[in-house]
């Protein structure tokens, strides 16, 4: 094979070309003779470039979590924050109609992370430092603010939040990943969620 690595152009082919792979095969099918073939590379030139596979991998995900996705959550987060939404459902609305814009524009991408990050503790403390440690404190806030006026039941936070990023990340899976040639219609499956959520955790009528 003819090798047309130079730097830092041959890095960027590498990149690409493993994004494809793994996203199609996952991080333990992917192998890095695919991974150098649609380089157009050797495949020592891989490991001159990044030392490891999982340095590969960490060099696929990160920048994209730190540029892209934690600049994004943070920044309609805190949009939301300052808006006064008349309802949580409403706030649930907005929010996730633009995650699944976001999904829908970096999937080979996002698919690796949803393959990979429940496997491999690196990942998830990348996620943890890039997004959860500041995104979750401001999700809180915004459901703490709903309870106060009586919309949803005095559970814990922590157990709304992370039963709505269930619903919601299985959606996103579901969609993209398990079915996705299904015709599915985003904003009816959005508003059954939205129903089964505000429901599940509204309060209790009076006795």
């Amino acid at each position: 094979m003819a090798e047309h690595d130079d730097e830092p152009r041959g890095a960027e082919r590498i990149l690409r070309a493993a994004i494809d792979v793994i996203a199609e095969r996952g991080f333990r099918g992917a192998a890095t003779s695919e991974i150098a073939r649609r380089a157009g590379v050797a495949e020592g030139t891989i490991f001159r470039h990044f030392k490891t596979k999982q340095v590969l991998l960490t060099h696929i995900v990160e920048p994209f979590v730190q540029r892209v996705l934690a600049p994004l959550a943070l920044r309609d987060v805190q949009r939301l924050l300052g808006d006064d939404y008349p309802s949580f459902a409403d706030f649930l609305r907005a929010f996730t109609r633009n995650r699944l814009d976001v999904a829908r524009a970096s999937l080979p991408i996002l698919r690796i992370i949803l393959q990979e990050v429940p496997l491999n503790p690196e990942l998830q403390a990348m996620m943890v430092r890039h997004i959860g440690a500041q995104l979750f404190p401001q999700m809180l806030a915004i459901i703490r603010r709903h309870q106060v006026r009586g919309e949803l039941r005095d559970d814990p936070p922590e157990a709304i939040l992370r039963v709505t990023i269930s619903a919601f990340g299985g959606y996103v899976i579901t969609r993209h990943m398990l079915l996705p040639d299904r015709a599915w219609d985003d904003d009816a499956e959005i508003e059954r969620m939205i129903r089964v959520i505000v429901r599940g955790f509204a309060p209790d009528p009076p006795a």
